[in-house]
């Protein structure tokens, strides 16, 4: 028999709350997403999809990443920890870092350029990052910019 145990947490939506949460629990959400993150990365998993709408949070705004679908091991027998996926596979172009949209490299360096963007989701009360532009224009804007 298999028994599996999850962790029900209650839905606490950022644009629900707008303007309603203090600094300092916005700060604390996302100290407990970096806590979340540093610990992947000490597993050598690189999350690939980290983003506001992958952080389930509890009534007491404890957050925990979640949605692992494109996550990956990377291997540490190697000189260079990370991992390329395939062209044509899909990625969240508005979080993802301008090496991983150049050459589908992915690593935990690429994690911390989504962990920023979730960070200024968290303090923009989940507005949707670059809101005005389309994916394209959000892929050469990183580019031209990074």
């Amino acid at each position: 028999m298999v028994l599996i145990i999850s962790l029900y947490l209650s839905p606490c939506l950022l644009q629900q709350n707008d303007g309603q949460f203090t600094v300092i629990q916005l700060v604390g959400m996302m100290r407990g997403i970096s806590a979340g993150m540093k610990y992947l990365s000490e597993m050598n998993y690189v999350h690939r999809d980290l983003a506001a709408r992958n952080i389930l949070v509890n009534s007491n705004l404890v957050c925990k990443v979640s949605d692992f679908g494109l996550s990956r091991y990377l291997q540490d027998d190697t000189s260079d920890p990370s991992y390329t996926s395939s062209l044509g596979g899909k990625i969240p172009v508005r979080w993802t870092a301008p090496e991983a949209i150049a050459y589908r490299k992915f690593t935990s360096a690429s994690d911390v350029w989504s962990y920023g963007i979730v960070m200024w989701e968290v303090m923009s009360f989940g507005e949707r990052p670059y809101w005005d532009m389309s994916n394209q224009d959000v892929s050469i804007i990183v580019m031209l910019n990074f």
